[in-house]
């Protein structure tokens, strides 16, 4: 079945465009206020943390594509991942994952770009990583970590997600406790499902999130940032 592009944003029946959201202006100016926080002289150094690094390179205002079946149709349509981080001065960062809900009333199924069956997923995790003993090399680490694990893992601190399956009759959401398990953010490479699933989508910053509970439920999503427009490179 050949999917079709949704009207509007979310799936509710007779919506006609996106509900407002901070989008990527107000994403843009909470990573500038954070930026400048971690940039200001501190006691002990003036070099942002390792952590304080990851931070910076997880948060974003995302989305990521999901096909359900409307009517009959197959339709596109997005769901909203906002990854945001606040500066503590002498700790780490606060790292938040919030999922929202796209509003899948009318659908009978919803799929990912492989055909595997996608729930909604709604509610907000705490994150955080393991403090770094080294933040003399902070810089050094980050690009190493970057390049020999292709990103960046979180525990998971606290946090319930609502996790509802799309079918037909509707089922109830189920709530699931992620406390103790983790949340890893990574590059998307050429030739995989997720880098498939984003091809129609030219931004410019496009990661794949892969959540798991302790008792092994795991959600991927791959997201991309329409903030970050792709550019084609000069000839």
């Amino acid at each position: 079945m050949k999917p079709t592009f949704a009207v509007g944003w979310p799936f509710r029946h007779g919506s006609s465009r996106e509900p407002r959201s901070p989008g990527g202006q107000a994403s843009l100016q909470w990573l500038f206020v954070l930026m400048l926080s971690l940039s200001a002289p501190a006691a002990v150094s003036a070099e942002p943390s390792l952590n304080e690094r990851v931070a910076l390179w997880s948060a974003g205002h995302f989305r990521s594509p999901v096909h359900c079946e409307i009517g009959g149709q197959l339709i596109r349509g997005i769901r909203r991942v906002l990854i945001q981080a606040e500066s503590v001065p002498g700790r780490d960062p606060l790292v938040q994952a919030e999922f929202f809900d796209f509003e899948p009333e009318d659908a009978t199924r919803c799929i990912d770009a492989t055909g595997g069956a996608l729930p909604n997923v709604v509610g907000r995790l705490e994150l955080r990583r393991e403090r770094n003993q080294h933040p003399e090399t902070a810089q050094r680490d980050f690009k190493r970590a970057l390049k020999k694990d292709k990103g960046f893992s979180y525990k998971v601190i606290s946090g319930t997600l609502d996790l509802q399956d799309i079918e037909d009759p509707p089922a109830p959401a189920r709530p699931v406790d992620f406390a103790g398990g983790s949340l890893s953010l990574s590059l998307i490479f050429p030739a995989t499902d997720a880098q498939r699933a984003l091809v129609d989508f030219p931004s410019g910053r496009k990661i794949l999130l892969t959540l798991e509970s302790g008792n092994g439920q795991v959600i991927r999503m791959p997201l991309f940032d329409p903030a970050e427009v792709w550019q084609p490179p000069l000839r």
